[in-house]
């Protein structure tokens, strides 16, 4: 591409790795994608193309993903609520779908990572981590508030369950309807102990694999040709949630609020702990992928995207 300055996108994707002898960065893969084609791609030892990453919290957009199908197919509309019998009695009646998936349910939620937490207990001790958050009492209400909760995702995932007439079903529809129809190879969602997808967090999938999952959303939702989400949908998870600053739209990430200032605003993005990363850039035909072990302030991913944007006139 003579667009492109090849030297300064090298040297950004170099720069998010550490130099030998030193762990500052941790950085494991980078990869970026200019218009269906990669144009760089590094992995630190121990990695390469076929090693499954985990995505943690990118997993939360595979589960949107899902919605946007079942949608697509008329199963269902975000806007349902009467989600579950044990609400019937309460104003969590009142929660719709587009709630959840905007993370404002105003279900209790506590997203720590350094303690026994709502989330740490959902992700190493529940069984059934669906019934689980289908138990969580109402704090405020719905569409008022927005907190970022892994216990709502995995609610989510436990209602997609009930769409399907087997867990067979069930499990298959991930795959036959998304995962492999995109080339996703690699990839794989781990259950719970009662079968359900952890939709939340435990997606795997090689850094290529991650980086057709951002290709999607920049194609709005086409794949050579098949429309496997409506293009309506692409824009409905890039809605901000109410109260999120421009921070947050369905399961995805966003950029609305200039979190990035060095970054086209156009920018969502799947967003996993120790920053997991897919970067999805509309305006200049990009998706980035970063995996590794650290987030900011120890890797900036600012100074990163800047980087890079900088080798793209």
């Amino acid at each position: 591409f003579l667009e492109l300055d090849y030297k300064k996108i090298n040297k950004a994707v170099a720069d998010a790795f550490d130099n030998k002898g030193l762990s500052v960065k941790k950085t494991r893969t980078v990869l970026v994608l200019y218009k269906d084609h990669i144009i760089a791609e590094k992995y630190a030892d121990g990695f390469d193309v076929n090693t499954p990453i985990l995505g943690w919290s990118m997993t939360k957009s595979i589960t949107a993903t899902m919605f946007g199908i079942l949608q697509k197919q008329g199963k269902l509309s975000v806007n349902q609520s009467h989600l579950f019998k044990d609400w019937e009695q309460d104003e969590r009646s009142k929660i719709t779908l587009s709630d959840l998936l905007h993370m404002n349910s105003g279900l209790e939620w506590d997203e720590n990572y350094d303690e026994l937490s709502g989330v740490t207990r959902m992700l190493f001790l529940d069984k059934d981590m669906s019934l689980s958050q289908q138990k969580m009492p109402a704090k405020f209400k719905p569409n008022t508030h927005w907190n970022y909760s892994s216990g709502t995702t995995n609610l989510l995932s436990g209602y997609l369950r009930t769409k399907f007439a087997t867990h067979q079903d069930y499990l298959d529809f991930w795959y036959t309807a998304l995962l492999d129809k995109i080339g996703m190879h690699t990839a794989l969602i781990e259950t719970d102990l009662a079968g359900n997808y952890v939709g939340s967090s435990y997606g795997w999938a090689s850094t290529r694999d991650w980086a057709k999952f951002g290709t999607l959303y920049l194609h709005r939702g086409n794949w050579n040709g098949e429309q496997i989400i409506d293009s309506t949908w692409v824009d409905y998870v890039k809605t901000p949630t109410n109260t999120s600053n421009g921070l947050y739209g369905a399961q995805f990430w966003l950029n609305a609020g200039g979190v990035y200032p060095d970054v086209p605003k156009d920018l969502f993005s799947c967003n996993g702990y120790q920053g997991q990363m897919v970067f999805i850039i509309p305006s200049k035909n990009l998706v980035i992928v970063r995996t590794g072990l650290t987030e900011d302030p120890e890797f900036n991913f600012n100074d990163f995207l800047k980087g890079i944007l900088e080798g793209v006139k």
